[in-house]
């Protein structure tokens, strides 16, 4: 059983944090509570997060979180020129969806594998951050 309740101190479940960073919509830090390992993809179900992948990789690659960025608005990154995302392939290096995961440790590292194959279980932490330009943020 899974229930998702706002993050609040210490998350005996599996936090889930979603920074949107310039595609403009509320960040997302909620607990989700579990008592087994869980697929990531229940997780953020649970979190009212929904992902889309490309057509290329699937849910490999994220695409969308929240059906964003928009299928119909250009983002618009600092010295390139405005685009619309199409998730047919691998988004651009200056601005897409990086995964983060802690899983046993304090620190935050990049998921090794498509959120349909990820498994978390309480203690645990999944981010997903927009991320534009040269660096990648991990959720904060």
């Amino acid at each position: 059983m899974t229930t998702a309740a706002p993050l609040a101190g210490d998350c005996a479940g599996v936090s889930v944090i979603v920074d949107f960073d310039i595609l403009d919509s509320q960040r997302i830090d909620e607990c989700v509570e579990v008592t087994t390992e869980t697929p990531a993809a229940d997780i953020l179900n649970q979190a009212h997060v929904t992902l889309a992948g490309t057509d290329e990789y699937g849910d490999a690659v994220v695409c969308r979180v929240n059906d964003l960025p928009s299928v119909s608005d250009p983002v618009t990154v600092d010295g390139h020129e405005p685009f619309i995302e199409s998730c047919e392939s691998m988004p651009p290096e200056f601005a897409y969806w990086a995964l983060w995961v802690k899983q046993g440790t304090a620190d935050w590292g990049y998921a090794m594998v498509g959120v349909s194959d990820l498994l978390l279980k309480p203690g645990d932490s999944i981010g997903l951050v927009f991320t534009t330009g040269t660096s990648t943020p991990t959720p904060s």
